[in-house]
């Protein structure tokens, strides 16, 4: 198996050294095209092919998409052809393997074996509908990543991916669940050319970084260019993978055929990088856990009363997680992400909102895990402070959110008292009414995995709070700051 660098260094090396988002695909098809091939096509002339198409685009595309199926007809040979085909591809060119795999176990992780192992593809496209389980083996591979088929570009595709209750497609509960198996370099999505509608949907939810789109459709299948680019482009005109095949590789002059592509998307890429307009958007691994949290009641809005007596249009209750064990694992997944750069001994979390979390945490991090008591122990052992720790060691503090601070800073003197130190504060949510500035105040870092502002804005982009409680709530922020 040759080296190679991970996909993502080698996709975006791509895209910026030959100016393009075109990728082409590799479809040898004798069968329908038989004047493109000797008659009767050996796997032989497979490679041939292939390598005649590679030469002629490989300053041109940002990547090369071959599709298994045409390969794998032709049996054990046809197999050997693609592993030559993808090995004829230059290594600064990733290798997107169309291969749709989608199994569970030993199954799964022959699957992951073959694509990178044997056929030394970087990427491969699966299917989500086992779950993480067939999922898993794909990215247990370092430097690889997986393309989740979302929504897919052919005619009958709405009667499965859409199903599901107003507001909450399958398509989309896909892109919320796939998104927390692996970080922006592991995850992509397949999200068709021919779905303009879900493919601007999708770059709402997944935002302007992060993960990549791979919007198969344009040519043959009859999708818009403009409007697919239009709908998939980031801010910035990149993030979109646009895969072509015939119209390329049966051009008379395949050559040509894919500079004019090129070109075409690179007109539409600068024409969005001009209309484009400074905006925050969550992460994909965020908006997914925000429209849990929604789900799950854990985030409501109305007229509530607080435990300060104000009333607020907002109400969080982090504590409904408790109920679900896979949402209090991607909240975990939260937390241990902010926890990764910092330094620290044992986490330690607020009684008692963030006891459940803390324990989630605790096992998705690998820590130890300890807790300040509200109140002393008037028997046994009369500790201020639960589970084994020595004096001197240095803490993470875990809470559910932060509103003031002040519940996280008497739980800190509990914690300083006992002799630990503590220096950094990790929530899931910061509501924005002067935590951050309080906590720094007395010298600590909060390190938020996402603001109120952030909930209100993915809440409202993805029609789950209209526009008038959207304004309300900014205003309720806004007010609490003053």
């Amino acid at each position: 198996m040759r080296y190679q660098p991970d996909f993502l260094s080698k996709l975006t090396l791509a895209v910026e050294s030959n100016h393009s988002l075109l990728c082409v695909g590799l479809d040898p098809d004798p069968f329908t095209f038989p004047e493109r091939f000797p008659s009767p096509a050996r796997a032989a002339d497979l490679v041939d092919w292939g390598r005649q198409i590679i030469d002629a685009t490989a300053d041109l595309v940002c990547c090369y998409k071959p599709n298994a199926a045409f390969y794998e007809q032709f049996g054990a040979s046809g197999f050997d052809a693609l592993r030559q085909t993808i090995a004829a591809v230059p290594d600064h060119i990733p290798v997107l393997l169309d291969a749709k795999r989608g199994d569970i176990g030993s199954t799964a992780t022959a699957y992951a074996r073959a694509v990178f192992e044997v056929l030394g593809a970087d990427a491969v496209t699966v299917s989500p509908y086992l779950g993480l389980d067939a999922v898993a083996p794909f990215l247990a591979y370092s430097g690889k990543a997986v393309f989740v088929l979302c929504y897919t570009s052919n005619p009958s595709a709405a009667a499965i991916q859409e199903f599901g209750p107003a507001g909450r497609p399958l398509f989309e509960h896909v892109l919320q669940e796939a998104a927390t198996w692996g970080g922006p370099d592991q995850i992509a999505f397949v999200v068709g050319a021919t779905r303009p509608e879900a493919l601007r949907q999708v770059r709402r939810l997944l935002g302007n970084g992060g993960n990549w789109i791979l919007a198969p459709g344009i040519g043959a299948q009859g999708g818009d260019l403009a409007a697919a680019l239009q709908a998939g482009l980031t801010a910035g005109g990149s993030g979109l993978i646009v895969p072509v095949s015939r119209s390329v590789i049966y051009a008379d002059d395949p050559r040509a055929a894919a500079r004019e592509l090129r070109d075409s998307i690179n007109r539409q890429r600068q024409a969005v990088r001009a209309a484009a307009t400074p905006s925050t958007f969550p992460s994909a691994s965020s908006a997914s856990l925000i429209l849990a949290l929604h789900d799950a009641g854990c985030i409501q809005f109305g007229e509530f009363t607080l435990a300060s007596g104000v009333q607020s249009p907002v109400y969080l209750d982090l504590r409904r997680m408790a109920g679900d064990p896979g949402l209090l694992r991607q909240a975990a997944a939260a937390y241990t992400r902010l926890l990764q750069p910092l330094q620290f001994d044992r986490l330690a979390a607020v009684p008692y909102a963030a006891l459940t979390i803390g324990t989630a945490v605790a096992l998705a991090a690998e820590k130890p895990l300890v807790y300040p008591r509200k109140e002393a122990k008037g028997h046994g052992t009369g500790q201020i402070v639960e589970g084994p720790f020595v004096r001197g060691e240095t803490v993470a503090v875990i809470e559910d959110l932060v509103t003031s601070g002040g519940s996280v800073l008497r739980a800190i003197e509990t914690l300083r008292s006992a002799g630990l130190t503590v220096k950094d504060v990790v929530v899931l949510i910061d509501r924005e009414q002067g935590g951050p500035e309080n906590l720094a105040e007395a010298g600590y870092r909060l390190h938020a995995a996402m603001t109120m502002t952030l909930v209100v804005e993915t809440l409202t982009t993805a029609g789950r709070l209209s526009s008038e409680q959207s304004a309300a709530v900014k205003t309720y922020l806004t007010q609490s700051k003053e």
